[in-house]
């Protein structure tokens, strides 16, 4: 697991919105390119906001090309070399386009996973990124940190200088078939029973989005008061990412060689874009004296 950390300044009155952007599929027929960019567009304009911190988290399955069964189909399958080398030109130009449109949001973004949908290059024509996957790629691009399929992001949120808070992200890009809600954040919650102590748990993978916090009580030494313990509010919140690929499609057929797969399988359409995690400062009451974080997610 690759651990990484990243400093925040959030003054007083301003709001640190994080967002997971997940199962883009940008090559897909199926993906929803206006919805893609409205959203690349939202987080740019927040972004620029006075009064918001943007932090964006690339969360995996970047293109369509390729899922874990047609990975295995094509390393199986005896291709000529040249064949090998216009796939991955193909990969790269498809690559290349997602990347522009990251571009706008590049300054928010904090690091990449990678995703069931992906590929690893390795002709000589791919130069420096044989051996390379699209998560690691675009990483690199970006100069964030690559996590691998699972990572937790350290975040040190500091007021003015005065006030430290530590935020602690666990982020998997996901597993399972779940495709109704409930089933779908229980699989999110259960990653507490590995990581206990996390502050936000971030799933993809199953474009079923869905957010919750829970409450809870903490103990700690109040430092600013001879060091007695004191009890403390806890939020730990829970996101389920949303996705860029439609479902049911007016107007086109099904046939199970083509269309979308969500149609295929009957499943339950969701909606696309993105969830977002909103953290503030709280403050005790008629003071200036921090109190912690709070922490609030959004559909």
């Amino acid at each position: 697991m690759i651990i990484a950390g990243h400093s925040a300044s959030l003054k007083k009155l301003q709001k640190l919105v994080i967002v997971p952007l997940s199962d883009i599929h940008h090559n897909a027929p199926a993906h929803d390119r206006t919805k893609f960019k409205e959203c690349i567009e939202w987080i740019k304009r927040t972004a620029a906001r006075p009064d918001r911190v943007v932090l964006t988290m690339l969360m995996g399955d970047y293109l369509d090309t390729f899922s874990t069964s047609e990975r295995q189909a094509l390393r199986s399958a005896n291709l000529h070399e040249s064949s090998r080398a216009r796939i991955e030109r193909m990969l790269l130009d498809d690559l290349g386009a997602l990347t522009d449109d990251l571009r706008p949001i590049a300054s928010t973004l904090v690091g990449a996973l990678e995703g069931n949908h992906t590929y690893k290059f390795q002709e000589t024509e791919s130069g420096a990124h044989v051996g390379k996957t699209f998560g690691r790629i675009l990483a690199e691009t970006f100069g964030v940190p690559f996590f691998g399929v699972c990572g937790f992001l350290g975040l040190d949120i500091k007021l003015s200088g005065t006030s430290t808070a530590a935020f602690k992200i666990l982020m998997h890009h996901g597993f399972g078939t779940a495709s109704m809600k409930s089933t779908s954040i229980m699989q999110v919650m259960k990653m507490r029973e590995r990581f206990p102590a996390c502050d936000l748990y971030i799933l993809g993978h199953n474009h079923v989005p869905i957010a919750t916090v829970q409450q809870g009580i903490d103990f700690s030494r109040d430092t600013r008061n001879g060091g007695s313990w004191r009890m403390k509010q806890k939020q730990q919140a829970f996101i389920r990412a949303a996705s860029f690929l439609k479902g049911y499609v007016e107007g086109e057929a099904c046939d199970y060689h083509s269309g979308s797969y969500v149609e295929t399988r009957g499943l339950v359409p969701q909606g696309l874009g993105v969830v977002t995690c909103n953290v503030r400062w709280r403050f005790k009451d008629g003071t200036s004296q921090t109190n912690g974080l709070d922490v609030h997610v959004q559909e």
